[in-house]
């Protein structure tokens, strides 16, 4: 299993020098974990380059059963333990920030108010990070909106959403009851980072027009976003879900249907994943049809 643990995290950071920070091991005891399960199945896992450590095609392969492995070490790990209580244990969460603002929240509360005792992990960032964090299993599952999902991803629909344009009370930007991309595109716009699945949304829909957004700021928290764009800083655009009954003391919303189909965000698990009781329990809470 140390081999096995050795591997992975060389595979995961590409270098046996950020292995160790993780694996707390010195870089001769990883290498050698590499050079013997390379010996033991008589195969090369990695190529070696500058440092860098890229995995062959054997590589890849033995990473997917490696994980595997380690999916039923846990189960075997549950399955043998004489506390299998749904009261106690951890669960690991990977989403964007706006899912963990936004829509995770009440979800939590109504868990924890069964289960006080269960630890909740969880990691905001963009769909590579989720995608990432979820096909290589190091969390119980992840929350995305996303074009394409990865074979080895199952995925079930979670919520849809659409996007609004939000701007400051008072229409400083001379914006219409239904304002058009064209007005959107000549105001002073607070955008999202390029990692950000709404943002290549948003561009593609106005390069479609033959528009350019005049982008002033960037930002990456939609309270933020809010913020700014309450004190005359600009226009933005962003998910619905996220609008609160207090942002509308200070910001303007405008339906933007005509020009945005809804976006679908889904559940994403690694398949044949195994989860834990108390994963298992949250995810009930949030959807039940998911979990049998």
């Amino acid at each position: 299993m140390q081999w096995l643990r050795g591997f992975f995290y060389v595979a995961k950071m590409n270098s046996i020098t950020l292995a160790t920070t993780e694996m707390y091991r010195n870089q001769p005891t990883i290498s050698h974990q590499i050079k013997s399960l390379e010996n033991e199945f008589n195969t090369t896992l990695f190529y070696r380059s500058g440092g860098k450590m890229e995995l062959t095609p054997e590589g890849e392969v033995f990473l997917e059963k490696a994980i595997s492995i380690f999916e039923i070490i846990k189960e075997m790990r549950e399955e043998v333990s004489e506390d299998r209580l749904q009261s106690k244990g951890d669960i690991k969460i990977v989403t964007s920030h706006a899912v963990i603002d936004y829509f995770l929240p009440k979800y939590i509360i109504a868990f924890k108010e069964r289960y006080p005792g269960v630890h909740f992990e969880i990691e905001g960032g963009g769909s590579n990070l989720i995608l990432e964090r979820v096909a290589s299993s190091e969390v119980d599952f992840g929350i995305a909106c996303l074009d394409r999902i990865p074979e080895k991803i199952a995925h079930f629909d979670l919520f849809e959403t659409h996007l609004k344009l939000i701007s400051p009370k008072g229409n400083l930007f001379k914006l219409g009851k239904q304002p058009t991309l064209k007005q959107i595109s000549e105001s002073p716009f607070i955008f999202f980072p390029h990692s950000s699945t709404i943002t290549s949304l948003i561009l593609k829909a106005f390069s479609e027009k033959n528009l350019s957004l005049n982008v002033t700021m960037t930002l990456n928290n939609f309270e933020i976003v809010k913020r700014y764009v309450s004190l005359g800083l600009g226009v933005s655009i962003l998910d619905d879900y996220t609008i609160e009954d207090k942002d509308r003391a200070s910001l303007n919303f405008y339906s933007l249907e005509p020009f945005f189909e809804k976006r679908k965000y889904v559940l994403l698990l690694r398949k044949r994943k195994y989860l834990s009781p108390p994963a298992k329990a949250f995810l009930k809470t949030i959807k039940p049809e998911i979990v049998s």
